[in-house]
Formats: C-alpha cells, structure tokens, sequence
C-alpha cells in the first residue's frame, strides 16, 4: 500500500473528507528528517495533524517539517516545523558516504540519487574532477569515496554551506583527496586539472561555461544541469559552447543529454554529458 493510501486510513475521522485527496502522495527524507511539500488548500492545522500521522508510520523518521520554497541562487529553502523533534540538522546517509545537513539552510535533493549513482558507475579510479558548485558534496562526495585515489577540487561560495563541506570530507576521511574551496568559481576553479567537471546548478552563466573548460586538462567530461520548461529548446546551453570552440581553442568530441528527473508538471531537469578536447 502506497503512503497516501495509508495515510488516508490513518486520517480517516481526523481531517474534513474534502481534504482527503490533498494528501501528499510522496515526501522526501534526509537523515530522520521528512521533508513534505503541502498544498496551499490544506489548513495549517490540518498539516500539523497529517505530519503527527506520518510520524507514526515511519519508525526512521524523528521530525516533519513542510517545505514552502526555495530562494536565492544559494537555494536556501524556506521551511516550517510541523511535528517531531524540533531539530534541523540530521546526517544523511547515501552510497557509503555520511552527509551531515542543515535543512532548514541548505538543499539536498534525494531526488538526485540516481544521477549520484550514475557518476559513481562512470568515475574511473585515479581521476581529477572538478566540482564548481559543491554545496555539502552531494554530487562529488560519494564519488570519491566509491573510488580509489580518485581527487576532487570544490568550489563552494556560501560560507555557511563550505562549513558542513569541510565537516563532511573529514566524516567520510577524504581529507587527503578531497581539496574544499571557498569562494567563487569564476575566480577560484583551477585550470588545466580535470578529467571531469561537474556543474550541478541551473543557473550557470557563460563566463562559468568557459571556466569549465579551462578547467579541463586535455580531455574530458563536463557534466552541465539544466533546469527547462518543457516547451524550451533542450540545447540552450550547449549551443552557446558550441560556438565558443574557435574562440576558446577546443573541439566538443562528443554530447549527451539526460533526463535527470520530472521537477515539476512543466519542468524538467536535465543534464549535458559534453566531451570537450583542448
């Protein structure tokens, strides 16, 4: 039985019968901390009352907090406590690696999981990535600590989010592979190291496309997230580094475009798998 029948049998003589299809069909969880997201029609009271039933349905699960929105190009979610413990932070585990997290700071998208996974199947051991927008590791983290001498230049501008990067590469003992930078990318990333860059924000401008391929040593992979409708032109931004290649002195070998997963009904996140020769 899926969770929203389930919890329609919990509900049932706790909430109006009107709100009984509003319930979430689905939540994510991070550590013992579920994260759902409500729609504006249920009553706060009435979510309150949904978060306490969850609760007793999930044995792994310590708190349930609501999440509203996400802002600033830090996407710093807005979120609000409903039910549990009245905590934030929580250590999250995935593929072998420990990430500690705020979430009521920073995000970290479970629905990513599989494009984690991913990178660990192609990784191959001995590799230089570099990842221009780091967070708490989430995409390089588990990659480094799949893979044998595999070394890792991070890049992370928010301060506070650079904090739980530094105390996670020492939880998962990666001190010695994993390299932590603050700051921002268009001045901090190295050039002329990577075999594989990785670029998992959306809103990447065209100075960032063209350190990454600085960034690059000879040959290599630069994994570019996209976040579209889907009326728009998938290839946005692989058009514009096709037409850096005279100007930047290199050649695109070869590109693949994924689907990473469905973010909304009219959005859909994407990412570039482009193999670029300097």
């Amino acid at each position: 039985m899926n969770i929203k029948l389930r919890l329609q049998e919990k509900l049932n003589g706790f909430i109006p019968p009107n709100l009984i299809h509003l319930i979430p069909s689905s939540y994510s969880v991070i550590g013992n901390i579920a994260i759902v997201r409500f729609s504006n029609e249920i009553p706060k009271k009435y979510k309150k009352i949904i978060a306490t039933k969850l609760l007793e349905l999930e044995n792994r699960v310590e708190t349930v907090i609501e999440q509203k929105d996400t802002i600033s190009i830090f996407r710093k979610p807005i979120v609000e406590h409903l039910s549990g413990e009245k905590k934030m932070i929580t250590i999250h585990k995935e593929f072998n690696t420990l990430f500690e997290i705020d979430v009521s700071r920073i995000t970290f998208s479970p629905g990513n999981k599989y494009e984690r996974k991913r990178l660990i199947d192609i990784v191959e051991d001995g590799e230089t990535i570099v990842d221009m927008f780091a967070c708490i590791g989430n995409l390089s983290l588990p990659t480094a600590k799949n893979h044998e001498g595999i070394r890792v230049f991070a890049i992370e501008k928010n301060r506070y989010t650079y904090g739980f990067l530094k105390k996670n590469i020492t939880l998962n003992n990666l001190v010695e592979r994993y390299v932590p930078i603050l700051g921002d990318n268009r001045k901090k990333t190295p050039k002329n190291i990577a075999d594989r860059v990785l670029m998992g924000f959306f809103n990447v401008d065209e100075l960032q496309l063209e350190i990454a391929v600085d960034a690059i040593r000879e040959k290599g992979w630069i994994h570019l997230h996209d976040l579209i409708k889907r009326s728009e032109d998938r290839r946005r931004k692989v058009t514009y580094l096709e037409k850096m290649q005279h100007k930047k002195d290199f050649t695109i070998k070869e590109i693949n475009t994924r689907i990473v997963k469905k973010f909304s009904p009219s959005k859909i996140h994407l990412c570039h798998d482009i193999l670029v020769k300097r």
